[in-house]
């Protein structure tokens, strides 16, 4: 299950997009319909970033579920290097935080370079 802001227009942007990889073996849900404490994660947490709760229970958030996520839609390359490669994983937090800081401006430039952004709904 990825768990993600749904009043966040980059945010389901995205998923739609991973959506389309993943088929059904990923339910999307967003924060705001899970209960309060949903796998002793946090509101603020969620807010925060993206979240993947895994079939064995591991929780991975921000980037690290990003790239488990597209693992399970067939890209494994970005995880492999997230694990594999030194100090990957602390570029790609960076980034990632860097991006969720300023959804809006990524949505905007997601927008501008992804072409079947422009489809519709928010």
């Amino acid at each position: 299950m990825l768990i993600y802001d749904g009043d966040c227009s980059f945010c389901k942007y995205w998923v739609r997009r991973w959506q389309h990889r993943t088929k059904d073996k990923v339910q999307y849900v967003p924060f705001q319909s899970v209960p309060d404490g949903f796998h002793d994660i946090s509101r603020e947490q969620f807010r925060r970033s993206v979240w993947l709760i895994t079939a064995d229970g591991r929780k991975l958030h921000a980037a690290a579920a990003v790239f488990e996520l597209l693992a399970m839609g067939g890209q494994h390359g970005w995880n492999r290097a997230y694990y594999q490669v030194p100090l990957a994983n602390r570029l790609f937090e960076f980034a990632y935080r860097v991006v969720a800081n300023n959804r809006d401006l990524f949505y905007k430039l997601t927008k501008l370079f992804f072409r079947d952004a422009r489809s519709p709904g928010p």
